[in-house]
Order: structure tokens, then C-alpha cells, then sequence
């Protein structure tokens, strides 16, 4: 019986704001998890190689990595146009180089966000009949299944083509890499009515509805967390500004549930009585299930994570950039362009 074939991904051990050990505790539980995985760990090699064992990285899950060196590191105070110049060297960029070489399917990254996607656009490319890559965020909605949206921060000032790349786009993720079935797709506005929005969700609406997708025409903001929509697009600026808020306010009560629970005894004895529930309900909203916006549009696999990222969600991310190699996302991305561009040439046409 032949082995499976190996899904290399460079891993950027160095970002993120508990790099290298973190970065490294997700790298092994994502070996151990997955037997077809092949990491490349991008980053000086003279903090790596002692932390590996520590870290459980040896044997058969050692025999699965290869260290590539790069000897800086884009930091938060650095420019993201910093891997173009300044440094070049740096864990990004390396990683980077690698997908764009050949030797890895994709890049997983916990460091510089800018730095991250203008490595990914810039060196590794942009796949052709893509306007624009889009940054996409894995809501878990409280129905229990993820909701994507985007673009949520890549792009800003979109025109109505955009809007619906990155609705086509985002269905080929949430189908290929979060397994949902025939996705609704919906374009964020202000209301759900057809004639609700502004000229360019209306537009956008236009360009979908011809699509071969489930469609659902207008979302509204309420529907990232208690309705069916599972995909829902739009400008890059407004997807930042919901992302954002909703990021704080999701840790604002988990924090504040944490605080009420532990004021008084009865509050405590409280929390011991339901404890499991509050960590189905905790796990619902917690990021680190899926690891990692990724950033969709470039040649390779690109998933982009948190800077506070633990190794759980490194390793979530890390599954996530395998999916979509598995699964040929960028495949199937490009097959969703063209269609639109037929499309649009028909609506032009008319």
C-alpha cells in the first residue's frame, strides 16, 4: 500500500506574540493529528532546534519537518512593506518564498497581519481572474455551525465585482475546508430586502444572482451569529469595523460572565453548577477553533492567525491550510472566477 502523500505548509514559528513556543506546541499537535503533514518551520534555526523536543517534536513527527532559516523577524513596529526591502530575511517573507517555490502547499502565519498578506500577494502571487485576495474571518455562530465573512480587512473602496469575488470565494472555503453543505451566501446590507443598500451591494446582488451558488440575496449584521446564512460578503473596510467589535464584545462577556460568577459565593457555586455549559458556550465563540483568517485569491494556501495565538489555535490553523490543499481550493476558486466573468460580460451584453 503506497503512504499518503505528505501537505507541506512553512509555518512562521516565529510570529506572533508567543512565538517560537507556541508556534512549536501547535506544530506538534498538528504532527500528531495529522499523519500526512509536512511542516516547514521558517525561523532562526538556533531557537528552534532546542526547543523541539521540549515541545514534543521528535521520532517519527521530527522525521516530518525540516528547518528553514531565516534570520529576522517582522516586528508590530515594522512597516508590512518591510518583507520588501528592509526584511527580506524575515520568517514572512521566507515562508513566503517557500510556497512560491514549490516546496509547500501553504503558509501559516501568527505574526505581522500586513506584513502576512502583502507577502502572500506580493511574493507568492495573486491566482489569475482574481481582482482582489480577500481576508476572510470564521464567525462561530452560536447555531453551531461557522459563518464566513469577507473581506474583513484586505481591501477598502470596493467595486460590486469585488464584493462578489469574495462571495464566490468565500463559498469554496466554507464547502472545501469547513465542510458545509451547499453554503448560502448573502451580501451584507442594511436590510434584507432586495431594494435595501447601496448601489454597490445592489450591484453585487446583480452579479450573484446569476451565479450557480445558493444564494440568499441581503444579509444583515444580525445574521453572522443567529441565522442561516453561512457566507456573507462585503467592503473590506465595514467587514474590518464588524470583525473588530465583535471580537471585543464576545470577550467582553465571556470576561464578564468569568467576573460575575467569581464575586460572591453564590456566584461561584453557581459557576461550579454549570461549568460544562459555559464551556460549550465558550467554545462556540472561541477563535482559536479555527486558527486563522485566510487570505483567499493567492496562488498558495495562505492562513493568517492571531498574534495572541495559543498552540491550539496554531494547530487549527495549520488543519485549515491542509483542507484547502486537499481539496484544491485555489482549483476551485479559479472555476468560480470565470464564471463570474462570463457573467459579467452577459450583464454588460444586455
Amino acid at each position: 500500500m503506497e503512504a499518503p502523500p505528505y501537505y507541506r505548509i512553512a509555518l512562521d514559528v516565529m510570529g506572533g506574540d508567543h512565538g517560537p513556543g507556541a508556534t512549536l506546541d501547535g506544530a506538534a499537535l498538528a504532527l500528531s493529528a495529522m499523519p500526512d503533514l509536512y511542516l516547514l518551520l521558517v525561523g532562526d534555526r538556533a531557537k528552534i532546534e532546542p526547543r523541539l523536543a521540549r515541545c514534543g517534536i521528535q521520532g517519527e513527527l521530527l522525521a516530518r519537518t525540516k528547518i528553514v532559516q531565516a534570520a529576522s523577524v517582522v516586528t508590530m513596529d515594522d512597516k508590512a512593506t518591510a518583507i520588501i526591502k528592509e526584511k527580506r530575511d524575515s520568517s514572512i517573507r521566507v515562508a513566503a518564498e517557500c510556497v512560491r517555490g514549490g516546496d509547500a502547499h501553504g503558509m501559516v502565519s501568527m505574526g505581522h497581519t500586513g506584513a502576512a498578506m502583502v507577502a502572500s500577494m506580493k511574493v507568492i502571487g495573486t491566482l489569475p481572474g482574481v481582482d482582489r485576495p480577500c481576508l476572510a474571518a470564521i464567525f462561530p455562530s452560536l447555531r453551531g455551525t461557522p459563518t464566513v465573512l469577507l473581506d474583513v480587512g484586505a481591501n477598502v473602496n470596493c467595486k460590486p465585482e469585488h464584493i462578489a469575488q469574495f462571495a464566490l470565494m468565500g463559498d469554496v472555503y466554507a464547502e472545501e475546508v469547513l465542510g458545509v453543505k451547499n453554503p448560502k451566501i448573502g451580501v451584507l446590507s442594511v436590510g434584507e430586502e432586495d431594494g435595501k443598500g447601496s448601489k454597490i451591494t445592489r450591484q453585487a446582488l446583480d452579479f450573484l444572482r446569476n451565479q450557480d451558488i445558493h444564494f440568499g440575496g441581503n444579509a444583515e449584521g444580525r445574521d453572522l451569529w443567529d441565522r442561516d446564512f453561512d457566507v456573507i460578503a462585503c467592503d473590506g473596510f465595514i467587514g474590518n469595523v464588524v470583525l473588530k467589535s465583535s471580537e471585543a464584545l464576545a470577550e467582553g462577556i465571556l470576561h464578564g460572565l468569568k467576573d460575575t460568577l467569581k464575586s460572591n459565593f453564590l456566584g461561584r457555586l453557581g459557576g461550579l453548577l454549570v461549568r460544562s455549559t459555559l464551556r460549550k458556550f465558550y467554545k462556540k465563540l472561541d477563535y482559536a477553533e479555527y486558527g486563522g483568517a485566510p487570505l483567499l485569491g493567492v496562488k498558495g494556501i495562505s492562513i493568517i492567525g492571531h498574534g495572541r495565538s495559543t498552540g491550539r489555535a496554531v494547530s487549527a490553523a495549520i488543519r485549515a491550510a491542509v483542507r484547502g490543499a486537499k481539496n484544491n481550493i485555489n482549483g476551485r476558486i479559479q472555476e468560480r472566477m470565470l464564471r463570474l466573468l462570463q457573467a459579467s460580460r452577459e450583464h454588460e451584453a444586455v
